[in-house]
């Protein structure tokens, strides 16, 4: 079953720019983190580095919108790391238009491109081509999920502090707050807040994965109130039954010691209605005895002092 990451990253796939702003800041992200110069003898190419073949065909219906040209889309197998053994995809712009490319893409400027920080639909743009390089999104794992994760977690493993803090700063001019941490090499731009991935998802424009958010965060806070409940009832319950076992053994060390028959009409038929009703709560038992509740707890307050009085230790 594909996760709350999978579906999001392929509803991302639907969700993909149009206008020539927009493009050039979606790869302008794509580029920055999961792109690189290739170079042979005279020739020169801009390398976006992806993850899939789906991935690859989206990348390049955008670069076309900038470029007339046919691009190539490559598959290899990763030979070493973590990920050994798995087929990593890339999409190459051809030599007559890599140099345009990198102008264009803003690829030598060291941060965020000024234009996407003066345009929310650029800035909005620019986020989702990071999130199709170097995004994750996940939700605490259900029963039957391969990877258990506990909580919620959103973010981007990026290259470079300065870098991180400026994609921070655009988040937050999106109205989404964003913390940074450190993972080896790589800065992380994080949120762990649920309300603000749904908030973060939003601006991805994301809104299947918004609304199946919402509907495991409801889910999950109406499963955490019923287990708090339960808990409570069933302290409760202990208390109960922990209060009306010290009653019995105070009314058993009264029998051992003087006998019920010593004591008056009232508190022997407390006593007696008490042994005859073990799990009775207060109220079932005072209805049972019928009087009231403050009366009962007198009754049986003075039967704890007359199990004291004739040897009973309270402390045992």
């Amino acid at each position: 079953m594909a996760s709350f990451k999978d579906n999001a990253e392929k509803e991302l796939l639907t969700a993909l720019p149009e206008s020539g702003e927009e493009v050039r800041a979606f790869l302008s992200a794509a580029a920055k983190q999961g792109g690189y110069l290739h170079m042979v003898g005279r020739r020169r190419n801009l390398v976006f580095g992806l993850s899939s073949y789906e991935e690859c065909l989206a990348v390049v219906r955008l670069l076309r919108v900038l470029y007339p040209s046919e691009f190539e889309i490559s598959a290899s197998r990763i030979k070493t790391g973590s990920k050994k053994g798995n087929t990593e995809f890339s999409v190459a712009v051809p030599t007559g238009y890599a140099a345009q490319a990198v102008e264009d893409l803003c690829l030598a400027e060291g941060g965020v491109p000024g234009f996407v920080k003066r345009s929310r639909t650029a800035a909005e743009s620019y986020l989702k081509g990071l999130f199709l390089v170097c995004g994750s999104v996940y939700v605490p794992s259900t029963e039957g999920d391969a990877e258990k994760r506990e909580g919620y977690h959103f973010e981007f493993a990026l290259d470079g502090g300065e870098y991180a803090a400026e994609v921070a700063e655009l988040l937050a001019a999106l109205g989404v707050q964003a913390k940074l941490s450190e993972r080896g090499a790589l800065t992380l731009v994080y949120i762990k807040d649920k309300e603000e991935i749904l908030s973060a998802l939003a601006a991805l424009g994301l809104s299947e994965s918004v609304l199946k958010l919402k509907s495991i965060i409801d889910e999950r806070e109406t499963a955490n109130s019923i287990n708090r409940v339960t808990i409570c009832e069933a302290a409760n319950l202990d208390k109960t039954y922990a209060a009306a076992s010290r009653k019995l053994m105070e009314i058993g060390a009264i029998e051992e010691s003087v006998g019920l028959d010593s004591l008056t009409p009232a508190l022997r038929d407390t006593a007696n209605a008490r042994l005859e009703y073990p799990q009775a709560s207060l109220s079932e038992l005072a209805e049972i005895l019928g009087v009231s509740k403050s009366c009962l707890n007198h009754r049986l307050r003075k039967l704890a002092e007359i199990a004291r009085e004739n040897g009973f230790d309270a402390e045992e």
